[in-house]
């Protein structure tokens, strides 16, 4: 005890304590009413409240609160127990006086970002730095309200920012308060129950017909031949095509095996969880892909490996050789995504159900494969007179049908 006793005296000494370092710095708890003004009709309460400073210690601030109109100084003060019942019985956590700024560069992209997929920090970090930032960086964590993030989304979309655009700015201010949140710094996240414009297609999706598709392979060159017919008969989202390896290819039983994805030369996992899988190989692709095994350089393991040994870049693909061909044929161009638009919108048309399609493509709900699925107008037209026909049977149609395998896509 004694050793204990000299080791305290000679901390209090030294103005030390005998754990100094090593624990966070907790404000001492005190139960305070507050002070009570009144500005013209109504009663303002101000009070102290704990916040954490930007350096992680924690400190006090002033803040003030209208109560509103009180008919007796009584009322007020029952309005202003209530306010602090929450801060004197010590459920209310400290918040962070740190701002935006400070938290995005010090937290959220060091820490935080690094845990998304790659396509997801590059779209972050330009909404962050053109957007966020600029506007509301200089806001503490802790004054940040819900109307000024719906003002913030209101002011895009009058800058005639896109609805899909608008639901990224939400989606990561979301982000960040919730991991303040997490982490104690904030009590609600300002970012829910936000209000956005409804999704609008603003363009139709680009159908490859039944005649580009069999003239284009003619034009083009290996691989970009192989990939292009890959993607039309299978489906694959480009990334996943330029992700394969020459294991995950299987003739013997046609199957193709997807477990990554690549996206600007950089190689992760699959975009949902649905979509590792694996693929049937149709019968025509067998013998293409066996010749391009056979022809193709051995220096990688990858099946569509660029001149460094490293997977192909599909923008690269598209500049180089797929718009090229386009103008050779005198087509409209199109992007990898129109391939999966057009292999949904031939099997759907021609009856595949739902969730089949939606297990080939690889999405995460059924909601998804419909949207890429678009009617064909024969196929409507086709619909339609099965009806008439089944409702009035005596009569007859002089329409001479266009049968299921036209030639078009409209």
């Amino acid at each position: 005890m004694g050793e204990n006793r000299g080791t305290l005296k000679s901390d209090r000494r030294k103005s030390g304590r005998v754990n100094e370092g090593k624990e966070f710095p907790v404000a001492r708890r005190r139960y305070q009413k507050g002070c009570l003004l009144k500005k013209g009709k109504n009663w303002v309460l101000r009070y102290r409240e704990d916040i954490l400073n930007p350096d992680g210690t924690v400190g006090r601030i002033h803040r003030s609160v209208v109560l509103g109109i009180m008919r007796t100084k009584g009322e007020a003060a029952r309005a202003a127990d209530a306010c602090l019942r929450k801060i004197n019985d010590g459920r209310r956590q400290p918040l962070a006086a740190i701002n935006l700024t400070d938290f995005w560069d010090s937290y959220f992209e060091p820490e935080i970002l690094p845990t998304l997929k790659y396509s997801t920090q590059k779209l972050y970090r330009i909404l962050a730095a053109k957007h966020l930032l600029p506007m509301l960086g200089t806001h503490k964590l802790c004054d940040l309200s819900r109307m000024q993030i719906q003002t913030f989304i209101g002011q895009k979309q009058r800058e005639k920012y896109a609805p899909q655009t608008l639901a990224h700015f939400r989606n990561l201010l979301s982000k960040l308060f919730s991991t303040a949140m997490n982490w104690g710094w904030m009590e609600f996240n300002p970012a829910q129950n936000i209000g956005l414009p409804p999704m609008e297609r603003t363009r139709s999706a680009r159908l490859l017909s039944l005649e580009e598709i069999t003239k284009l392979p003619g034009v083009l060159a290996e691989p970009v031949r192989t990939i292009f017919l890959l993607g039309v008969l299978t489906g694959l989202r480009v990334g996943e095509i330029l992700a394969l390896k020459v294991q995950d290819v299987d003739t013997t039983n046609a199957l193709v095996r997807v477990s990554r994805d690549v996206y600007c030369g950089r190689v992760g996992i699959p975009k949902t969880p649905g979509s590792e899988r694996q693929i049937p190989l149709a019968s025509p692709l067998i013998p293409i892909l066996s010749h391009w095994l056979c022809m193709r350089p051995a220096r990688s393991d990858w099946l569509f490996p660029s001149a460094a040994g490293t997977p192909l870049r599909d923008r690269n693909l598209l500049r180089r050789h797929i718009w090229p061909a386009c103008a050779q044929l005198r087509i409209p161009r199109f992007s990898w995504h129109s391939l999966r638009h057009t292999f949904s919108t031939f099997n759907g048309n021609a009856g595949v159900a739902v969730p089949i399609l939606q297990s080939l493509l690889g999405h995460a709900s059924p909601e998804t494969t419909m949207v890429y699925t678009h009617p064909l107008e024969d196929v409507k037209r086709q619909a339609v007179e099965d009806l008439a026909r089944l409702l009035f049977p005596n009569v007859p149609s002089e329409r001479k049908l266009v049968t299921k395998g036209s030639n078009l896509i409209q």
